[in-house]
């Protein structure tokens, strides 16, 4: 990596964790070179305005929250023990990227761009399309209860994984519990992995719907196998 690429790499960093921390209103290029300790002007040239450094940085929030290749291009004979990897994997990369996760709630909340413009409206998510074969294969090997879609499992898996993230403190001082705590870290890594895991293989009676949550996109076969 030449010094160009690690004094921009850095910058990125940096300015994720302060959008993470202040807000995109309450940030500024000046705050973030000052923290990256490179000059403003380098900055503004390798990302342009504030607004184009947010972007990078919340696209980068976006990768650091995808597993890693192996886990998302890993074929698994045991349905069950496939899903229970891949969750594993989504919990500790939320444990292990804690800013990418505020950043992206701080969007969520408080919008600066429309999700529209920042994406393609194609779901060529490799998470997406990873969780479609899980599923399509437990169900089809009777593993997996019908009823099931990957964007139901996607939304309690997220839900779950940035629990620890969003309400800490609230959870700290109502009753106390550390989720800095390794013991309860841990803890919250079991209690994930087998929601999930019940969630898929309970005895739930058939609702007659294909899933919980409608998606406007289709998922065609050849993009999941």
């Amino acid at each position: 990596m030449t010094d160009t690429d690690a004094a921009r790499e850095g910058a990125l960093r940096t300015a994720l964790t302060v959008f993470a921390r202040d807000g995109f209103a309450g940030t500024t290029l000046e705050a973030i070179a000052r923290e990256a300790e490179v000059p403003k002007r380098d900055v503004a040239t390798e990302f342009g305005d504030l607004q184009g450094l947010y972007e990078h940085a919340l696209r980068r929030a976006a990768v650091c929250l995808s597993p890693a290749k192996d886990i998302l291009n890993r074929s698994d004979a045991v349905p069950v023990e496939g899903m229970r990897r891949f969750v594993d994997a989504m919990f500790h990369t939320f444990v292990e990227h804690p800013d990418c996760v505020r950043l992206i709630l701080r969007e969520n909340l408080d919008a600066v761009f429309d999700v529209e413009e920042m994406t393609s409206g194609d779901r060529d998510n490799d998470v997406a399309l990873h969780v479609e074969r899980l599923l399509l294969v437990g169900q089809d090997a009777g593993a997996f209860r019908p009823g099931i879609g990957a964007d139901d499992l996607l939304a309690l898996i997220v839900a779950l994984c940035e629990f620890q993230v969003a309400h800490a403190a609230t959870i700290y001082a109502i009753s106390r519990v550390d989720f800095a705590d390794p013991r309860n870290v841990d803890g919250m890594r079991r209690m994930v992995v087998d929601t999930v895991l019940a969630f898929l293989t309970s005895n739930i009676a058939p609702s007659g719907h294909d899933s919980y949550l409608v998606s406007n996109y289709e998922v065609g076969a050849d993009e999941i196998y």
